[in-house]
């Protein structure tokens, strides 16, 4: 199995069913209990800042693909209790990777390369894994429906990976110095973890806020 990405939150429901929160930093991994929290937080911060200011922007989606996934694949081979446990942080994680690239990654690459087709072809994969994420959500967990779901999931994320990774990733990284990659990925990785943290019914609530505000005078 790849290995996890460094300084993001590891899978939860693979490592651990209690309320500790195990974080990975390098090749370390700090566990925490509730009461730890608060300053483990903290201390798990400077640790990712001092990593992904080290990091390309390309490194750290590298990162985010693996861990997308271990989770598709976890959640399609898994019980109904371990789907139960990992569909939620598959679908945060995912909406957070995501809204990286759409708004920080993407935008970057396209004022680098102007390739406009690009631009479209990379957000159609993007609108066929939230589809497919939102079939995986609405059925049964325990339904073939499920299963078709989920599989498709899996496939979406991995072509979008082969897309990211082998077509555009090599040109970005020509096109752009290291200090301008390191200084993506610093603004990428603040933008997942609130991401995360906000989870995916936090991302629904934000989105339908957004589409329910209403067109400006004369819009």
């Amino acid at each position: 199995m790849p290995t996890k990405s460094a300084c993001i939150p590891a899978p939860r429901g693979i490592l651990s069913h209690t309320p500790e929160a195990r974080w990975e930093c390098g090749n370390r991994m700090q566990v925490q209990t509730s009461a730890e929290m608060g300053g483990g937080r903290a201390r798990h911060a400077a640790c990712e800042c001092s990593h992904v200011r080290l990091m390309k922007a390309t490194t750290l989606l590298e990162r985010q693909h693996r861990n997308l996934q271990q989770l598709c694949e976890a959640v399609e081979r898994g019980s109904v209790s371990i789907r139960r446990s990992l569909l939620p942080q598959l679908a945060g994680d995912l909406v957070a990777h995501i809204a990286v690239e759409d708004q920080i990654f993407y935008p970057a690459a396209f004022d680098a390369l102007s390739d406009e087709k690009w631009m479209l072809c990379v957000r159609a994969r993007h609108a066929q894994m939230t589809q497919s994420l939102d079939r995986t959500l609405d059925a049964p967990i325990d339904s073939e429906e499920f299963a078709r779901a989920i599989s498709e999931l899996r496939r979406a994320v991995e072509l979008h990976a082969e897309e990211d990774e082998e077509l555009l990733f090599p040109s970005l990284e020509r096109s752009l110095d290291a200090d301008r990659m390191r200084e993506i990925a610093f603004r990428m990785m603040s933008l997942y973890r609130a991401k995360v943290e906000a989870g995916y019914s936090g991302s629904l609530a934000t989105r339908s806020a957004e589409q329910r505000v209403p067109p400006s005078p004369g819009g």
